[in-house]
């Protein structure tokens, strides 16, 4: 048996071919089932949050807040925690990848000093 009709056969055993398409589709459709990560969330969110810790909003209203909208259990000292780690994060990702063309800049500033003999 070759292997080409071996996968026509299986094919067929399905009841003919499947649509592929149809299936991408269908499960893009699917409603999701399970609440999404705090982390997820925050990091979504890190932008208002950080403005709104910066107006005087305490972290124990944020995570009150979160947790009654989300569903999630949100707590004022995890949260602190978490944001951190989630400026950090940004913080890295906006630093320059290329460390080198940084220094490369900053060492083409004319630093020769003048040797000749003053007249």
């Amino acid at each position: 048996m070759d292997m080409v009709n071996g996968f026509a056969r299986n094919k067929t055993r399905l009841g003919g071919a499947i649509d592929i398409e149809s299936l991408k589709t269908g499960l893009r459709q699917l409603p999701p089932t399970r609440k999404p990560s705090k982390i997820g969330v925050l990091r979504d969110l890190l932008e208002v949050i950080d403005e709104m810790l910066g107006e005087g909003v305490t972290y124990v209203d944020v995570a009150d807040f979160l947790s009654q909208k989300t569903g999630l259990q949100f707590k004022a000292d995890p949260l602190k925690s978490m944001l951190s780690k989630l400026r950090k994060e940004k913080q890295k990702a906006d630093e320059p990848h290329d460390r080198g063309s940084i220094d490369a800049i900053t060492s083409t500033k004319d630093t020769s000093v003048d040797t000749s003999p003053n007249e």
